[in-house]
């Protein structure tokens, strides 16, 4: 337990690979052994606290570092996302003007993401940015979840 007490009140994390459920005091996750995430903003948290409580001067050295850290990694996101998005196919536009409704794109990705993925459907909800079982239940409902 890394000397925590048994009751004390203690945070969970999700592994990001096979969505776990753990302490979040834990470096691997114990299913598959990926590093678990933790937040940066608990990394500043336990620094702020050194330097403002234990008066250590070599964590000011480390809060700045945390702080271009947590700069950089916000750009890095932010970049990210905006390559995630894709325009949409006009050719699916139809002759009076209208786009496919939300459910039809949906299903167009998750059948794409499905067959791409050569119907593994844990790596199809990781193409797809959702938890295995969300991808799991939306294949369900559209009929193509083959048991």
């Amino acid at each position: 337990m890394r000397g925590k007490a048994m009751n004390e009140e203690r945070e969970r994390i999700r592994c990001h690979n096979c969505e776990l459920v753990q302490w979040d005091d834990r470096e691997t996750c114990r299913r598959c052994g990926v590093s678990l995430p933790h937040p940066i903003v608990k990394i500043v948290e336990r620094v702020v606290e050194r330097v403002v409580v234990r008066h250590d001067p070599e964590c000011l050295a480390t809060l700045e570092q945390a702080r271009e850290l947590i700069a950089t990694a916000s750009e890095r996101l932010a970049g990210q996302a905006i390559d995630q998005v894709s325009p949409i196919n006009l050719a699916q536009v139809s002759e009076e003007g209208s786009f496919p409704t939300l459910a039809e794109v949906e299903r167009a990705l998750i059948v794409a993401a499905y067959k791409r993925s050569d119907r593994r459907a844990l790596q199809a909800a990781k193409l797809l940015g959702m938890g295995k079982t969300t991808f799991y239940r939306k294949l369900k409902d559209l009929g193509k979840f083959a048991a």
